[in-house]
């Protein structure tokens, strides 16, 4: 299974959550505009070993800001996934940050399998 299969499986029980795989292709401009474009509830931004190092530190460097931004209407969690990250892992980071209900704007790096 995939990360993003294994996060996807992993909220699909959680009312509201969506996910957004940050995209080299669209730049950091373009997954933060996703991000605006949120409905509600929460949004798990899945960050993977695809993304360029600076792309990378500018998204996480946005993600307090656009969790202040969005507050209260959506909540924020992101998870970085290393590339020797186990998707099994990855998943129960986002599971955790979908239901602990008084966050936003958390960032959590897998950065090998444990």
């Amino acid at each position: 299974m995939t990360v993003e299969a294994a996060v996807r499986a992993m909220l699909a029980d959680v009312p509201d959550a969506d996910v957004i795989v940050a995209d080299p292709t669209a730049g950091v401009a373009g997954t933060i505009d996703r991000l605006r474009r949120t409905r509600g509830g929460f949004v798990l931004l899945l960050v993977d070993s695809r993304i360029a190092a600076l792309d990378r530190a500018m998204l996480l460097a946005a993600i307090g800001p656009l969790a202040a931004e969005l507050a209260p209407r959506v909540r924020i969690g992101t998870v970085v996934a290393g590339p020797a990250a186990a998707a099994a892992d990855v998943a129960a980071a986002a599971g955790f940050l979908a239901r602990a209900r008084s966050t936003t704007g958390q960032v959590l790096e897998i950065l090998a399998e444990g």
